[in-house]
């Protein structure tokens, strides 16, 4: 997406509650605890907002993440770029 305005614009108003609507689907089908945490910045503004998702409680969910020591199957930007 081209613009700033327009990636605000589509994050706001599509991908956040598209993604959120994702994850409530994924805890309820899978049976599993699921977050999700986004943090939004507008460079040049004094803007910061954080949106969240979570099936049950979320700081117990990060306790959780923290405290696992079992296996971790980590993924990042790479692993999604290009299709």
């Amino acid at each position: 997406i081209p613009t700033r305005y327009g990636r605000a614009n589509t994050f706001s108003s599509q991908r956040k509650h598209g993604l959120f609507k994702k994850a409530y689907e994924l805890g309820v089908l899978c049976s599993v605890d699921v977050a999700v945490i986004i943090f939004e910045e507008k460079p040049g503004h004094n803007f910061k907002k954080l949106y969240q998702y979570c099936s049950s409680d979320v700081q117990e969910i990060v306790q959780r993440h923290i405290r696992h020591d079992g296996e971790k199957d980590t993924r990042g930007p790479a692993d999604f770029a290009g299709g």
